[in-house]
């Protein structure tokens, strides 16, 4: 199967569009290096990495939750939990890797 790429990452994650192409690929490399740890079956790892690469990339420039045009006022996202529990991404890649990998510790 074939790696993910940027544009399928700021496809689920458009807050991610400002990002050059060169960090979004650093996530992207990162997370093919992570779900290789895992044994996946093939068709699952481009979802697996498109997930980690925009989680990964969310906690770094976290999205937009509120702006406001008059004052100028922007707020962003906190985290809610620690790990993959931080982001929905990873929430999903947390949720995507067990249904691949049927029941395992996933940090």
């Amino acid at each position: 199967m074939a790696d993910t790429t940027i544009e399928r990452v700021r496809a689920i994650a458009g807050h991610l569009r400002k990002l050059p192409d060169s960090t979004i690929e650093i996530y992207i490399e990162d997370a093919k290096e992570e779900v290789t740890r895992y044994r996946v079956p093939g068709d699952r790892e481009e979802k697996l990495q498109r997930y980690l690469a925009a989680h990964l990339g969310t906690l770094q420039n976290p999205r937009p939750t509120d702006q406001k045009v008059k004052d100028l006022s922007l707020s962003y996202n906190r985290a809610n939990g620690k790990g993959l529990e931080a982001t929905e991404y990873g929430q999903e890649y947390k949720r995507l890797l067990r249904q691949a990998c049927g029941t395992l510790r996933v940090m």
